[in-house]
């Protein structure tokens, strides 16, 4: 296990960032990542909003999740991210702020 890519995103204010990060989809990845600063009392989350993946030999398919702020109220708290990959072309990290400021960051570790 190494570490492919690290993300750091940050806002100040209502507003949502993003990082793309490049992945090879013959790798598996582990893609790791929080909330780590924040003042106000503002709401903030991160979350993995589109994972693209190979399909067969020349096609690639991108999935947007859905959006955490649609979700019921005690299902939208995201402060952290764990999650495995595989046959992936690129994933798309989201931090969005109701206000006030935050910063988010992550790790990308190829595990294969």
């Amino acid at each position: 296990m190494f570490v492919v890519s690290r993300y750091f995103l940050w806002v100040t204010g209502r507003l949502t960032v993003s990082v793309t990060i490049a992945l090879n989809p013959d790798r598996r990845y582990l893609i790791a990542g929080g909330l780590t600063g924040k003042y106000d009392d503002a709401y903030g989350q991160v979350f993995i909003s589109t994972v693209c993946v190979r399909s067969g030999s020349d096609q690639v398919l991108c999935g947007v999740r859905d959006d955490p702020a649609d979700a019921p109220a005690d299902n939208i708290r995201r402060l952290n991210i764990n999650e495995f990959l595989n046959n992936s072309t690129r994933v798309t990290v989201k931090l969005r702020s109701d206000g006030g400021g935050h910063r988010a960051e992550g790790i990308v570790y190829d595990i294969t």
